[in-house]
């Protein structure tokens, strides 16, 4: 899904776990010195209260994902039924043509309702679900963890580069 169909402003993170404080301190330097701003990146320690905000820290961005593909992809898939609709009733097979209302009304349904659906699938951010388990797991087993959250798929290309030559990733 585009980046501008969804409301937040760093909708890609990677994460990485450590044993300790200093690892996970230098981690971050590492992610600095690769070009992630340190205000991108979040330490996690264990126990932590705050972890939740730490991972997913633009819930405000999360609730405008939500709206924004609810309309974009909800007024895509009506457009798209009824342009359908208008084809099949005029090149159609006899049973579209003989019956245009009940054609349109078909699937100016079903086609907003597959793709209301399909925007609640990308809203809520099932490519999110490794790094929150994964952080939530470390927080839980004593170990720290650092989430750099990117801006662009190149941001998060560069700080998995980072990561995975000087840090131990996952």
């Amino acid at each position: 899904m585009s980046d501008s169909v969804l409301g937040e402003n760093y909708s890609h993170k990677i994460s990485a776990e450590f044993d300790s404080e200093s690892a996970a301190n230098n981690a971050v330097d590492v992610l600095v010195r690769a070009g992630i701003p340190a205000s991108q990146t979040e330490i996690v320690r264990p126990d932590d209260p705050d972890m939740a905000i730490k991972v997913e820290p633009e819930v405000q961005g999360v609730a405008r994902s939500l709206a924004k593909t609810h309309v974009v992809l909800g007024v895509a898939g009506l457009v798209f039924g009824l342009v359908l609709a208008a084809l099949l009733v005029a090149v159609g097979p006899t049973l579209t043509q003989s019956s245009p209302v009940m054609t349109f009304i078909a699937l100016g349904f079903l086609c907003p309702i597959v793709a209301l659906l399909l925007a609640g699938a990308i809203s809520i951010r099932p490519d999110h679900d490794p790094v929150i388990e994964k952080t939530r797991m470390a927080n839980k087993a004593g170990r720290w963890t650092v989430v750099a959250h990117c801006a662009s798929l190149e941001q998060q290309k560069e700080a998995k580069e980072a990561m995975g030559s000087d840090i131990q990733s996952f």
